[in-house]
């Protein structure tokens, strides 16, 4: 896997092989993968990715 961190464009979170994929890419966190749909700015790791 080359991925390290999460596919959300301001998040520095890590991934892994047991993280959220979506659109072929990896996510630390649901919020993340649907693009902060729900309006959140926090992806729950406090780096206010959102």
């Amino acid at each position: 896997m080359s991925q390290q961190t999460c596919a959300c464009p301001k998040c520095e979170c890590k991934v892994t092989d047991q993280s959220i994929e979506a659109g072929g890419k990896l996510y630390c966190c649901q919020a993340c993968a649907d693009g902060h749909a729900d309006g959140s700015k926090d992806c729950g790791h406090d780096c206010q990715c959102g």
